[in-house]
């Protein structure tokens, strides 16, 4: 046979999978044709498919070897990337390699099994219905669950045939319960048969927030000391594990922080193991052509014309304060009428629906705009029925004859500045009318059964107002604009309620999004949250360490919880060094004239007082400086009072105290001067052009730091730590970076795009720092894992 070649960071040792020729993989085969055939794949995204998922499968243990054994495992996309693809890839391949039950818990909500259902039946199994086929024996597929119905109890003897089978099930204790009592009148079937069982979303309900029962009831002294039982959801998928003899279980999530904290030694008398992703942690690749957090809200969202900020006076008239009971939506004074913004988002779809329609590529193809407010279902209603008015009150005047472009021109300008605009105003203002007269506004929650219907209903229009069935799992496709003022405590909810992050191929520019400040604000630091956690998951494959050998680092948000607090209870908060970080001031005092002005000064005294200044690189580059210029700086250094991880005084003592350990003593200062700035400044002599910057919040400008300035003084620079596709890897530059060897980077930005007038430049910074020998940034971590 011949030997598989892996992509990735695992060393190409010998693997069961060697077994495996190139005439191995039938239904991997047909669902890479399926890909193939479908214009929406390309051939660069269907070859990261292969290779990741060939990549997972080698973490799962070998089908074909002896009973028992119970593999435990995570595999961390992101929001809306295709996670879904990965695993019907996985499963493919999985059924190939041997094993016979596929078994899917695809959410909390009906609407996403069913669509779970659908995609695989098309992509997985093919036209094949029930048992039977055409492809051979051992090569059919056996559906134990329908679009149109979730598990029922079945004859169990029906395993006996060579059929390959799949269970889509919903993450419901009364299925789940069914489940379980199915599988353990199968136990005479299962003996040879391996498992592989795929929680999708699987820090929701998955997670155990209760307890276990002592491992042996005997040592208990009163009833009392024996723990609770597990939650019922965690308790149930543990007991469907334990009656399969060959079972391998892997998790689904692109926001895993509860899963990364669950108890590594959990165990419970009954139902044994918790689902702890002992075994491996995979981080998939960023797909090309993503939109996420880093696009909206972090340093690739600068000059996006996406952010739509929602007057306070707004939020409280949709979002009113909890006491109040009797109204808790109230939709200003006159009857019925929308708070402004709201409205504006409206006309704003229809404009986004009529540049679409005139871009041949997107004509007829689905559209959306996402109105996410509350949670409550009454809630959702007034809002739903206030814009049925509103988008009533608009047909009704065009009936009559009213001229509604001046309106829609109105809202066209509006929106026109930075989309790539057809050339005639007129044709989008004609078709922006056509999209209002034909908006279905839909209220998706448990009691409507509402559903979007994309594929039944092509091309539509669809205004979806909901809560939290649009907060997991469900693709909205198509969406351009999103009202958001949805508040959380958690970092994992936050990003889930998200739906907005996705493909956008071929509108990315009609994406805007309605929200507040704050939460903008919250948006912005969860970049910085996300990337350090897939750093760390990288981290732990290169290490070639086991999750439960190594913790996974977590970085902390300043306001959020990562995770709700009873899935973390094994969490541990600890403020270590900046050893091998690169800190960066993401919040300025953009509003406090005093600090800017105090902060220009600084850097002119401060770049004044250094070594004669290089050119390179983009920027200047002055050598020789002494760790007490920079601990002087930084200490004098106006920064936001909310900031979190830019601590000037923290990192000014946390610097002395590595140089009085021989380390961080040799230091450079670069400023950035960006050659084709429009505006220049003079600072401590120097005349740098200003870079460009723009706010994502009242005073983020999310991520600052350009990759490549990180290696301005290494050795080779940095184009010696180029990625394949022509990226700066600023991870490695700092890894190469001596533990003396410390850069300060002065960032002089314009103030114009930042909306500031009381100062020529904006002094931000960013510091890029070696490994040093202690290692402390909010850091959470599972406390049961050692730190490797």
């Amino acid at each position: 046979m011949a030997t598989v070649r892996v992509v990735g960071t695992e060393p190409l040792l010998p693997h069961w999978t060697d077994r495996m020729g190139p005439e191995s993989w039938p239904h991997w085969g047909r669902l890479q044709a399926t890909l193939r055939a479908n214009p929406r794949w390309k051939p660069h995204q269907i070859e990261s498919v292969t290779s990741e998922s060939l990549r997972v499968l080698r973490h799962l243990r070998d089908p074909l070897r002896p009973a028992p054994f119970q593999g435990r495992g995570l595999v961390v996309g992101y929001v809306q990337s295709g996670k879904t693809a990965n695993y019907t890839a996985v499963a493919a391949r999985a059924v190939d390699a041997g094993y016979r039950i596929v078994i899917v818990l695809s959410g909390i909500h009906d609407s996403l099994r069913t669509q779970t259902q659908l995609r695989l039946e098309r992509e997985l199994v093919g036209s094949q219905a029930g048992i039977g086929g055409t492809d051979g024996p051992g090569r059919e597929w056996g559906l134990l669950t329908t679009a149109t119905e979730d598990f029922r109890e079945c004859d169990p003897g029906v395993l006996q045939s060579d059929a390959a089978f799949l269970v889509v099930a919903k993450k419901n204790v009364s299925v789940l319960a069914r489940l379980d009592r199915w599988l353990e009148a199968a136990q005479p079937f299962l003996s040879d048969r391996a498992v592989l069982l795929i929680d999708d979303e699987a820090d929701q309900a998955s997670i155990n927030t209760r307890g276990n029962r002592a491992s042996d009831p005997a040592v208990c002294e009163d009833e009392e000391d024996d723990g609770p039982p597990p939650s019922r959801t965690n308790e149930l998928i543990r007991s469907i594990l334990g009656r399969i003899p060959k079972a391998s279980y892997v998790a689904y999530t692109a926001t895993p922080f509860a899963n990364l904290l669950v108890n590594p030694a959990a165990a419970d008398r009954e139902v044994g193991d918790d689902l702890f992703p002992r075994d491996f942690v995979v981080q998939l690749p960023r797909p090309d052509g993503y939109t996420g957090t880093e696009e909206l809200f972090g340093a690739s969202a600068q000059g996006r014309d996406v952010l739509r900020p929602v007057p306070d006076d707004d939020v409280r008239a949709l979002r009113p304060a909890r006491r109040r009971k009797s109204a808790e939506v109230v939709l200003q004074a006159e009857q019925g009428a929308l708070p402004g913004s709201l409205r504006e988002a409206i006309l704003a779809f229809c404009v986004a629906g009529g540049v679409r329609s005139l871009r041949p590529s997107l004509d007829g193809q689905p559209h959306t705009m996402l109105v996410h407010v509350s949670q409550r279902i009454e809630d959702q209603e007034r809002i739903a029925d206030a814009i049925r008015e509103q988008v009533e009150l608009w047909r009704e005047a065009d009936r009559q004859g009213q001229r509604l472009e001046p309106l829609f021109q109105e809202a066209w300008e509006a929106f026109r500045a930075s989309v790539d605009a057809p050339a005639d105003d007129a044709a989008v203002v004609r078709a922006s009318i056509a999209v209002m007269r034909r908006l279905v506004i839909l209220v998706l929650n448990s009691v409507t059964g509402e559903d979007l219907e994309y594929e039944e209903k092509p091309g539509r229009h669809i205004v979806a107002v909901g809560g939290n069935r649009l907060s997991r799992g469900l693709t909205l496709e198509g969406l351009t604009v999103s009202y958001f003022l949805r508040t959380t405590a958690m970092c994992d909810t936050l990003l889930q309620m998200a739906r907005w992050y996705g493909y956008r191929s071929g509108y990315e520019d009609l994406i805007r999004i309605w929200t507040t400040d704050g939460i903008a604000r919250w948006f912005s630091e969860l970049a910085l949250v996300e990337q350090s956690m897939r750093d760390s998951i990288v981290a732990l494959g290169r290490a070639g360490r086991r999750p439960d050998q190594m913790a996974i680092r977590l970085r902390g948000h300043s306001s959020l919880l990562l995770t709700a607090r009873n899935k973390s209870s094994m969490a541990v908060a600890r403020q270590d060094s900046w050893s091998g970080e690169h800190p960066q001031t993401v919040l300025l005092p953009l509003s406090d004239p005093g600090r800017l002005q105090a902060n220009r000064a600084l850097a002119d005294g401060f770049l004044a007082s250094l070594p004669a200044a290089l050119p390179c690189h983009g920027g200047l580059l002055l050598r020789d400086v002494a760790p007490e210029a920079v601990c002087d700086f930084l200490r004098a250094y106006w920064v936001h009072e909310e900031v979190v991880a830019f601590r000037s005084d923290l990192l000014a003592d946390w610097i002395a105290e590595r140089a009085a350990a021989g380390e961080l003593t040799d230091w450079s200062v670069f400023v950035a001067s960006p050659g084709e700035a429009p505006r220049q400044a003079s600072i401590g002599g120097l005349r740098v052009g200003l870079a460009r910057r723009s706010r994502v919040s009242s005073e983020s400008i999310g991520i600052l730091t350009d990759p490549r300035h990180e290696g301005v003084d290494l050795p080779d620079g940095p184009d010696a730590y180029r990625r394949a596709g022509g990226s700066y890897d600023a991870d490695a530059m700092r890894g190469a970076r001596p533990p003396t060897q410390g850069l300060l980077i002065v960032y002089p930005l314009d103030p114009e795009p930042l909306g500031v007038t009381s100062t020529d430049a904006v002094i931000a910074l960013a510091l890029s720092l070696p490994n040093t020998s202690d290692s402390a940034t909010k850091w959470i971590v599972n406390s049961g894992v050692s730190d490797g």
